[in-house]
């Protein structure tokens, strides 16, 4: 069992990926936080929220992140996810929304306590997946470095080539470029699931055949899984959309089916051509000693049979 603090910006993609972490058999989900990104952190809380409260998991600890990131505006990603961040093909939220309880405290605060104490209980070191920008992140390390050796962090996010939101910068990233740089530079054991990996995981009509349509939210699952279809199909020439977060999860619970390359990754945060960049040295041109495992390559067929067996395990019970 992996014991997972799951950081994420609901998001359609970030909705699977919470699926997924919270039925994985391997999987044990201490806490989500959420943070500002593909909508504001209020409605990316608010979805987290509807989701949870959807597949039988409100009883699992949800922090409300930071609001903005730490140097510069943010974008939200309305033309992704629409107008809720989560919406259907009617344009509105694609679950019933629920009271989202009143936070008194900073959010990086209450995931460092919830962090310190299950590894002080536990000696276990807690995988922290972040599935939107590193904020969150770059400020549990900064507030509270002692938590360095009680986490490991596992992101989705940066590209080795080309960007999706920038010419060379994927969106996680480039939202939040200075906390992305704290993270990298923090010496923390980092794993790296770029765009190269992520574009690989792509919802073809033989995975939509096999998701179905036969029960409510089986239906929602297809419509969260091809709502930005027609965005990647104009924008990036994909006749199948990508799903990108849930990798991030999957490569924690399931390293041994993913090839990496150890290697030095150096943050954009100057540059107006290339800020938000992911600089991965590839050929050791820098000098510079590794940070960070990059995934180049996911055994897909596998990670698609886990994901539609945790859709199923959620079909099962609601």
């Amino acid at each position: 069992m992996k014991t997972i603090w799951l950081d994420c910006d609901p998001g359609h993609d970030d909705a699977m990926a919470i699926i997924l972490a919270c039925f994985h058999h391997q999987s044990n989900v201490l806490g989500i936080s959420t943070v500002a990104g593909n909508q504001s952190v209020e409605k990316t809380t608010r979805n987290a929220a509807a989701l949870l409260a959807a597949i039988g998991f409100s009883h699992l600890p949800l922090v409300k992140g930071q609001a903005r990131a730490l140097m510069q505006p943010l974008t939200f990603c309305e033309e992704i996810h629409g107008a809720s961040g989560l919406d259907g093909p009617d344009g509105q939220m694609l679950f019933p929304e629920v009271l989202v309880p009143e936070q008194t405290l900073p959010g990086v605060l209450l995931i460092f306590e919830a962090i310190r104490k299950y590894y002080t209980e536990s000696g276990q070191v807690i995988d922290l997946v972040c599935t939107g920008s590193l904020t969150n992140a770059a400020l549990l390390l900064t507030l509270f470095p002692e938590v360095a050796p009680m986490i490991r962090i596992t992101l989705m996010g940066g590209a080795m080539g080309l960007g999706n939101t920038g010419p060379v910068a994927e969106f996680n990233i480039e939202n939040d470029p200075e906390s992305a740089r704290i993270v990298f530079e923090s010496g923390i054991s980092l794993v790296m699931v770029p765009l190269e990996v992520t574009h690989t995981a792509l919802v073809t009509p033989e995975i939509l055949e096999r998701i179905g349509t036969q029960t409510a939210f089986r239906k929602k699952i297809t419509e969260m899984l091809t709502f930005f279809q027609s965005t990647y199909k104009t924008v990036f020439f994909f006749d199948h959309p990508p799903l990108h977060d849930p990798l991030a999860v999957w490569y924690v619970l399931r390293p041994e089916a993913f090839e990496t390359r150890h290697l030095h990754v150096a943050i954009e945060t100057a540059s107006p051509l290339s800020k938000g960049q992911t600089v991965c040295d590839q050929f050791g041109r820098t000098g510079n000693e590794p940070n960070c495992h990059v995934a180049v390559k996911a055994d897909i067929p596998m990670f698609w049979d886990e994901m539609l067996e945790a859709i199923n395990w959620v079909d099962a019970g609601v």
